[in-house]
């Protein structure tokens, strides 16, 4: 495998460990069942998502969350173009359609956009965007 990187979702386990808390504590004082029911959610939003892999090689592009539940394939002949860019705080973090893209991250705001041929653009956030998008270039000529 030429390209492997894993990152860590900082942002979202932060984000769902402090809303736990706060909603632990409120389900402890008022015994709200439905509380519960949140809590379960964000425990299983943050294993979802505690980190991003993206590797590159077999003449594919593959990026998975957390545990790698479900896996995503690009085959590296359908890029079209490769550019590194930063995403606004507003695309958000997880898995998000953003007018003119579709937005996987899981902490921090640059990404690695990818145009396909088929018009479609895919931003694979990460914190080693250089590395990405060299991998990228690189299997690409067929190196």
């Amino acid at each position: 495998m030429p390209y492997r990187h894993t990152q860590p979702g900082i942002v979202v386990v932060v984000v769902c460990l402090a809303s736990g808390a706060v909603g632990a504590a409120i389900a402890w004082q008022t015994e709200l069942m439905p509380m519960i029911v949140t809590l379960i959610i964000l425990f299983a939003v943050a294993i979802v998502f505690y980190s991003l892999t993206v590797e590159v090689g077999d003449g594919e592009l593959r990026w998975y969350f957390g545990p790698g539940l479900w896996t995503y394939r690009l085959p590296l002949d359908e890029i079209r173009s490769v550019a590194i860019v930063r995403n606004h705080w507003w695309n958000g973090f997880g898995i998000r359609k953003a007018r003119g893209f579709s937005l996987y991250n899981v902490s921090g705001l640059d990404a690695v956009e990818i145009a396909l041929k088929s018009g479609d653009i895919r931003r694979i956030g990460t914190d080693d965007p250089q590395g990405l998008a060299a991998a990228l270039k690189q299997a690409a000529r067929g190196g």
